[in-house]
C-alpha cells in the first residue's frame, strides 16, 4: 500500500488518539468535578438487632444493616443505580444515633459516608462524605438525608447533597 505523506499523517494520527484513548481505560476524568446529588434510595433491613440496657428505664440500643439501590431524581450519572448498604446504631440513651453508608457503582467504585440522626428525630439527619476509591478517591461533601418507612423491613431514603473530587 503506497500512502500519500498527508495520509500518512492521518494514518498516524489516528493510531495515536487510539492508543490515547485504550491508555485511560475509558473512565471519565473525574477531577476537580462539583457535583450534587439528588436522589432516592429503596432499602430493605437485613440484620436489626435491640438490646435492652438497664441503667432506665426504655433503655435500648438499636443496631441495624440495611442493603438496596440507589436512583437519581434528576437524571444525573453521580451514585445513579448504586448498590446502598448502611450500618446503623442508635442508643435512646443519646451516646449515639448515626452510622455509615457505603455506595458501590456498578464498575466497583465506592463512596463511603458518615450520618448522623437530627437531634430527637430518627427519620431525618446529615451526611458527609469521608472518602471512596478508584474514580472517587479523595471525594469531600455534605447533605441531607430523610428516612421513611414503607413496611416491617422495607424503606426509602431521600438524599440531596454536594460533593467535590480533588
Amino acid at each position: 500500500m503506497n500512502l500519500t505523506p498527508r495520509n500518512k499523517i492521518i494514518r498516524s494520527s489516528i493510531i495515536t488518539i487510539a492508543l490515547c484513548a485504550a491508555s485511560l481505560g475509558g473512565e471519565p476524568a473525574l477531577a476537580g468535578t462539583k457535583g450534587k446529588l439528588n436522589s432516592h434510595a429503596v432499602i430493605v433491613t437485613i440484620k436489626q438487632d435491640m438490646v435492652k440496657v438497664e441503667d432506665k428505664k426504655d433503655h435500648t440500643v438499636l443496631y441495624a444493616e440495611m442493603d438496596g439501590v440507589t436512583f437519581s431524581n434528576d437524571g444525573g450519572k453521580f451514585l445513579d443505580k448504586a448498590r446502598y448498604q448502611l450500618v446503623y446504631v442508635s442508643d435512646s440513651g443519646g451516646m449515639v444515633s448515626g452510622g455509615y453508608k457505603t455506595f458501590t457503582e456498578g464498575d466497583g467504585t465506592k463512596v463511603f459516608a458518615k450520618f448522623k440522626d437530627n437531634e430527637g428525630d430518627p427519620n431525618n439527619g446529615t451526611f458527609e462524605f469521608i472518602g471512596g476509591t478508584g474514580k472517587y478517591a479523595g471525594i469531600k461533601g455534605h447533605g441531607t438525608w430523610t428516612f421513611t418507612s414503607v413496611a416491617d423491613t422495607v424503606a426509602y431514603d431521600v438524599l440531596q447533597g454536594e460533593y467535590e473530587l480533588p
